[in-house]
């Protein structure tokens, strides 16, 4: 409950909370507003809207009940795998580690996906059975209809049940599972005059997300240089460690399958585990190939369940009793002191009431929070620039364009183009904008090329047409608050 109407500053939970109170309202994807994904998040988190309201609050509660699904399947796996005990040490670890950033448990779209698909391969586990394989299907298309790339692991699964003359007489209720979800989104589509605008969606993706979005395996934004600069001595062997720490979603894959081989190889595989161990181990690999091509550790810490699981189970098998605690008694120590940087946040907020309910906001961007509440009014218009679409959802300002948020480098001149004809023919009362400079542009995502951050016409008509608010000033971590210029 503590994270449930936490206020963190993240570009991307807005893209899913905006675009699915619109949805909640009426709206259509693709065709009413700019739908940055595939549709099976904004289905999930609008239905909550619908029934509960549109709060932060009931915004989190996926996120929420995807890690505590994510936390649960692991420790169901590894004691599948290994024992009672390293499954305990494994859910420790894994929860203490993956809650360390308070931005992580945050709306995103991922943490449907990455939990449904979780849910459908531990289905074929569970249940290898005719139904049990139609609803492993249905997750898994459920996942996809959430993040496409999550496909793969689908594929996967086609693979195992292809491995074994056994398992292929259930391809065909995997795929009646996967018809189904299918049939039921791409109808819903058709139903609502969406599905033309939702295909070409998908193809604007396919061209314009890697354009700035590419990040190599394991990467994190600013490099791992800067985590070592001014350090020597003791402090430099601490921050290797936390280093060491910090890249495990991308460290364990490669690590699950090495160590499984070993095992392997060493005869200690039981014959009633083999089935299993096969899946999780395509499942693994699938799940690091669906982050790409932003495959930084963010990414890859949203579906690092199976490789923590793998990996546990792997040690407990090739590990004595005695090696092992001391391996776990070394690392759950280490993953609480992680979560220290979650819990210490929770205590450092002032309480704002906002239109999205409650909100327990940092103590260092609150006055700035409620200031810009005092101000921009449920209702109002305002336009977000460039990013932090989060603004829409907790102020209930209303955005004239279509577009939640603007990236360079995938917001094409078509796109700046529609944006600015809207904004000239209803300009908006407010303006909460960042003059993003090319160098912190690049900092987020280095692998941009020759792309600049500033949309210049754009950017050029609001600069014209707007004048700084000082009555009080508002500024927000970058983002200062303007109002139209008065007409002559």
């Amino acid at each position: 409950m503590a994270q449930g109407n936490r206020f963190i500053l993240t570009n991307d939970e807005g893209i899913l909370l905006d675009p699915a109170q619109k949805v909640a309202e009426g709206a259509r994807p693709y065709v009413d507003f700019f739908g940055y994904m595939s549709p099976g998040s904004y289905w999930i988190q609008g239905a909550l809207f619908k029934m509960l309201g549109a709060s932060l609050w009931v915004g989190r509660i996926p996120v929420i009940l995807d890690f505590s699904l994510q936390c649960a399947l692991l420790f169901w796996l590894t004691e599948l795998l290994a024992s009672r005990r390293a499954a305990l040490a494994a859910v420790i670890i894994f929860t203490g580690f993956q809650i360390a950033d308070p931005s992580f448990l945050t709306a995103q779209h991922r943490w449907d996906s990455a939990t449904l698909a979780l849910a459908g391969i531990c289905m074929a586990i569970r249940f290898p059975s005719t139904w049990g394989l139609l609803g492993s299907g249905a997750l898994l298309a459920s996942a996809t209809w959430c993040t496409p790339s999550l496909a793969l692991v689908g594929a996967a699964e086609v693979l195992w049940l292809c491995l074994a003359t056994e398992r292929r007489r259930f391809l065909v209720s995997f795929f009646g599972g996967v018809f189904a979800v299918t049939a039921l989104a791409v109808g819903w589509l058709a139903l609502k005059g969406s599905l033309m605008a939702f295909l070409q969606q998908m193809l604007w993706l396919q061209r314009n997300y890697a354009t700035v979005n590419v990040m190599p395996y394991g990467s994190v934004i600013g490099g791992y240089g800067r985590l070592f600069e001014d350090t020597a001595g003791l402090e430099r062997m601490m921050r290797v460690l936390f280093v060491g720490c910090l890249a495990l979603p991308a460290v364990l894959p490669p690590a699950a399958l090495l160590l499984w081989g070993v095992v392997h190889r060493r005869d200690k595989v039981p014959p009633e585990s083999q089935s299993a161990v096969v899946l999780l181990a395509l499942a693994a690999i699938a799940f690091a190939l669906s982050a790409f091509p932003r495959a930084d550790l963010f990414h890859l810490a949203l579906v690092a369940a199976v490789p923590y699981a793998l990996t546990a189970a792997a040690l407990a098998r090739l590990l004595s009793v005695r090696a092992g605690a001391i391996l776990a008694f070394t690392f759950i120590p280490l993953a609480l002191l992680f979560s220290i940087n979650n819990f210490a946040g929770v205590f450092a907020v002032r309480r704002i009431a906002s239109p999205a309910g409650p909100l327990r906001v940092p103590a260092d961007i609150a006055p700035g929070v409620a200031n810009l509440l005092g101000q921009v009014q449920p209702g109002q218009t305002l336009f977000v620039h460039p990013y932090m679409p989060i603004y829409y959802f907790v102020t209930q300002a209303r955005n004239p364009t279509r577009f939640a948020f603007f990236n360079a480098g995938m917001m094409t001149k078509a796109d700046e183009a529609e944006a600015l004809a809207a904004l000239q023919s209803r300009p908006p009362q407010w303006l909460l904008y960042m003059r993003l400079t090319d160098a912190e542009f690049k900092r987020v995502f280095p692998n941009s090329g020759a792309t600049r951050a500033r949309f210049d016409g754009l950017e050029t008509w609001l600069e014209k047409s707007y004048v700084p608010f000082d009555q009080p000033a508002v500024n927000i971590a970058g983002y200062r608050l303007y109002r139209r210029m008065a007409l002559p």
